[in-house]
């Protein structure tokens, strides 16, 4: 029978993170131990309990699981002090918990661990990603929603928003033309208008002329000129796959991140991933939003990660 264990561990700036090891009933000695990160400042369960099936499935195929609190969030020690819900999560995009993850695999190793695969959703995602650019034992990501982005302009979307996104602004505002309520909130200043003038924008002007073919961003040049984009991912991403790293990229459908990692990554830096394209496995959820909310997005989560370990540790399957 496998078995849960309440564990906690310091991180470097010594307050104490709680956590829940579970061990399968015949551990597999082969396989590296699994760290699931917290998403953004939801606890270790991840919403709506996500990382709970995740979690069933790796102990079924023999995996070790830590699941923990980050500094501020959960059972853990700390505070966070930002005022706003968006400087938190830009400080987490930025690398805020790496040294919690790192504490944390410091921790398995206490208990023989030398080997891991670290993921989570969304701010878990970029976690690992840092903390697998830092430590060369994180040999694998089970990535879910990986941002690519800086949450610091969500204040400013309209800025930002991909070709993609703007495609779809068009046709709900195209449904709402005759919709005298949207009128109505069109005329009262309750609508969001950057938005609006990014689809005109782009309709009237952009069209008319070809797109520039994408390019990496200047790492050098002022956050303005950057865009939103991570100047941290390429970097990591890159290091990560050049000592022979690979990744689970699942994304949703109805979430704009798969779009933001294509726009803002992949497409500017084509070239350069082809040399890695079989260590990158993407997948998308049909209809699913981005934290994967129902039973069934969450089910094809579940096997279509169990089929990618498979791929990569084919002794799970004996």
């Amino acid at each position: 029978m496998s078995s849960v264990e309440a564990v906690s561990f310091t991180n470097p700036a010594g307050l104490r993170l709680f956590g829940t090891l579970h061990q399968p009933a015949e551990p597999d000695a082969s396989l590296p131990a699994v760290v699931l990160l917290s998403p953004g400042v939801k606890m270790r369960v991840g919403p709506g309990r996500l990382y709970v099936p995740l979690t069933d499935m790796l102990i079924e195929l023999g995996y070790t699981v830590l699941r923990f609190d980050f500094f501020g969030l959960g059972d853990s020690e700390g505070e966070l002090e930002e005022r706003q819900l968006v400087d938190v999560y830009n400080h987490i995009e930025v690398g805020r918990y790496v040294g919690d993850t790192l504490a944390a695999l410091d921790f398995l190793r206490t208990r023989g661990h030398r080997r891991f695969i670290v993921g989570g959703l969304c701010g878990g995602a970029i976690t690992a990603l840092l903390a697998a650019e830092r430590d060369s034992s994180i040999e694998a990501l089970l990535s879910l929603g990986m941002t690519v982005t800086l949450a610091s302009n969500a204040a400013t979307p309209a800025k930002y928003l991909s070709a993609r996104e703007l495609e779809s602004a068009k046709r709900h505002y195209l449904r709402k033309i005759a919709n005298p309520r949207a009128w109505r909130s069109f005329l009262t200043f309750k609508s969001n208008y950057g938005v609006i003038w990014r689809v005109i924008k782009r309709e009237l002007f952009e069209r008319k002329q070809p797109l520039p073919e994408p390019k990496p961003p200047d790492a050098s040049a002022p956050p303005e000129q950057r865009g939103n984009a991570n100047p941290l991912f390429p970097k990591a991403f890159f290091t990560f796959l050049e000592r022979g790293g690979r990744a689970l990229l699942l994304f949703s459908e109805k979430d704009r991140l798969h779009g933001e990692y294509q726009e803002k990554f992949a497409l500017p830096y084509a070239e350069r991933l082809k040399a890695h394209m079989t260590q990158i496995h993407q997948h998308i959820v049909a209809n699913a939003n981005h934290v994967l909310s129902l039973h069934e997005w969450q089910r094809e989560m579940v096997e279509v990660g169990k089929r990618w370990l498979l791929s990569l540790y084919p002794v799970a399957a004996r």
